[in-house]
């Protein structure tokens, strides 16, 4: 009867294991299976003499990533967590905030918030010189240099953070190589976090499911880097702010809870912003992942070069629309010094949001 029984239980244990695998065989076309957190799947490992001995990591990578039902477990792990603990996310990229706010904690956010990361005083020295050598470098092509740093949702937005992420020191590592660049050097620094924050209980400026500013924050941050190159914007009270509701929704993503925040929560804030010149605006290229081309009719026609990362989206077209000619290459894998001398521009802009700001200790531009 015992054997019986421990046959039984060994068929059922098997069957368990067995089971998930021949459903999803059957019915795997009627299921996400898709990477759906901003992940690109690994491609299925080919045992080869040359990668015998990395193949059973290779393998594992594949798995982990390819197991049945995968996408379905992750939204399940993910939804626990948003309704009940509102803690950190399965993938561990994204902070859960009060009234349905999400937060980026894979890069340095956090720390920016806090204050806990504040740059040494030899990596200060090191961005300062860095700074002005690239500025020295374009001032020889007639051009102007100017740092732009947008601020972290974090930085506008920590009261919607949890009361566990509270702030240890008075001063970001942004605001305290904005003061020193500006005590130190003539690099023209714009880090619009006050302007932000003026403005940051009128409007919603950030996504609340998405890592970026809006179309209201990108026109704040934008009008601020605008009057530092001597164009001023109308206020934000004189333009008119149309609520929509698109979000790019990528931490939301992250979790695996994109269709969740779309069809179950509040819907996200935006804005189509209106009210100033467009000056004939014209797109001539638009690629995140490249550059971004603009040609206008605007009386200014200094040539604008703005060296970007994705925040840059959010306000192109604001910026844009005041320059005869705009060309912004993403600095991550498409920018190329030589560039400078093909576009041979008026104004170059280092824009390189508050999280990334190490970027600047490789960034040099030097004959």
């Amino acid at each position: 009867m015992k054997k019986k029984m421990a046959a039984v239980w060994l068929v059922c244990f098997a069957l368990l294991l067995l089971l998930p695998g021949a459903v999803w065989a059957a019915a795997k076309e009627h299921f996400v299976t898709e990477a759906t957190e901003n992940t690109v799947p690994a491609a299925p490992p080919a045992l080869t003499r040359e990668t015998y001995r990395d193949f059973p990591a290779l393998f594992e990578n594949y798995y982990n990533g390819s197991v049945p039902f995968r996408s379905q477990l992750i939204t399940f792990h993910s939804l626990v967590e948003v309704k009940l603990f509102r803690e950190k996310s399965v993938n561990d990229k994204v902070v859960i905030g009060d009234e349905n706010w999400l937060f980026y904690s894979a890069e340095s956010d956090i720390d920016d918030y806090k204050g806990t990361n504040l740059f040494t005083q030899e990596r200060l020295a090191q961005i300062a010189d860095n700074l002005t050598v690239s500025q020295e470098y374009l001032k020889q092509r007639g051009c102007e240099f100017v740092l732009f740093i947008p601020p972290n949702k974090e930085s506008v937005y920590g009261d919607k953070l949890l009361p566990s992420y509270y702030k240890k020191g008075e001063q970001s590592r942004a605001e305290q190589l904005t003061e020193y660049l500006r005590e130190n050097t003539d690099i023209r620094v714009v880090y619009p976090l006050e302007e932000m924050r003026a403005y940051r209980d009128r409007y919603s400026l950030y996504w609340h499911y998405d890592t970026h500013w809006n179309a209201a924050g990108g026109y704040i941050g934008g009008s601020a880097l605008l009057a530092e190159l001597g164009i001023t914007m109308p206020p934000a009270e004189k333009m008119t702010f149309t609520p929509d509701d698109y979000s790019g929704y990528d931490l939301a993503r992250m979790m695996n809870l994109q269709s969740y925040y779309e069809k179950k929560m509040p819907k996200d804030m935006n804005y189509i912003v209106t009210g100033y010149n467009g000056n004939n605006l014209q797109a001539v290229l638009v690629d995140d992942a490249t550059a971004l081309i603009y040609h206008s009719d605007a009386p200014d026609e200094r040539k604008l070069f703005l060296v970007r990362d994705s925040f840059a989206g959010g306000m192109a077209g604001v910026l844009a629309s005041n320059f005869r000619d705009t060309y912004m290459p993403h600095w991550n894998g498409f920018f190329n010094p030589s560039q400078i001398e093909e576009q041979d521009p008026d104004i170059f802009v280092l824009e390189v949001v508050e999280r990334r700001l190490d970027y600047l200790d490789t960034f040099r531009l030097e004959g």
